[in-house]
This record gives structure tokens, sequence and C-alpha cells, in this order.
């Protein structure tokens, strides 16, 4: 084989890049094994935002639902129906509450 032969069938070149640019083509292997990872962890994360949107979402609209049934429930009127459902004697006030006025204490009490 002659030294013509050698050359155009491309083994001393691509020996040559090899042993020579060896270490960048590690580094470029290591980046893109990084770049393939880091895309990975950023759709799973936008997996996990969306989910916990959805979630916070169903949540708030809980939170509203409850909320207005304890509003509705704590009124005077649901309040009563609840005790005569139950039997107790206890009925709501007819005669409006008293104010107590206290005189000033010597002592500022």
């Amino acid at each position: 084989m002659s030294r013509s032969d050698k050359i155009f069938g491309g083994e001393p070149v691509l020996r040559n890049i090899m042993e020579h640019q060896l270490r960048f083509i590690f580094f470029l292997f290591a980046l893109i094994i990084t770049y393939i990872t880091l895309q990975y962890a950023i759709s799973q994360t936008m997996v996990e935002k969306r989910r916990l949107e959805r979630d916070l979402k169903n949540l708030h609209a809980e939170y509203i639902t409850c909320t207005a049934e304890f509003m509705n429930l704590s009124k005077r009127e649901s309040i009563s129906k609840h005790l005569n459902q139950l039997g107790s004697k206890v009925h709501a006030p007819t005669v409006p509450p008293n104010r107590i006025i206290m005189e000033e204490q010597p002592y500022g009490y």
C-alpha cells in the first residue's frame, strides 16, 4: 500500500484528529448529555407546575364553596332550624340586649 493510498483512505487523518481532539470530543459529549438532562428536568418541572396550578384552582373553588356553606349555616335562621331539628329548647331572644354603662372607676379600671 502506498503512501497516497493511506492518505486518501483517511486512516491517518482520522487517527490524527481523534488523538488531538479527543478531549474536545469528550467535552462536547458531556455538553450534549447535560443539555438533554436539563431539558428533561425542565419538562418535568413544567408538568409539575401545570398539575399544581390545576390543583390550586380546584382547591380555591372548594374553599369558596365551603365558605359559602359556612356563611349560610351561620345565619340565625339556619341555626334555629338545626336546633329545632335536634329537639333543643333554645330559642332566639325576643328582647334586644341592654347596654351596660359603668361609671368611671377612681383607679382607671
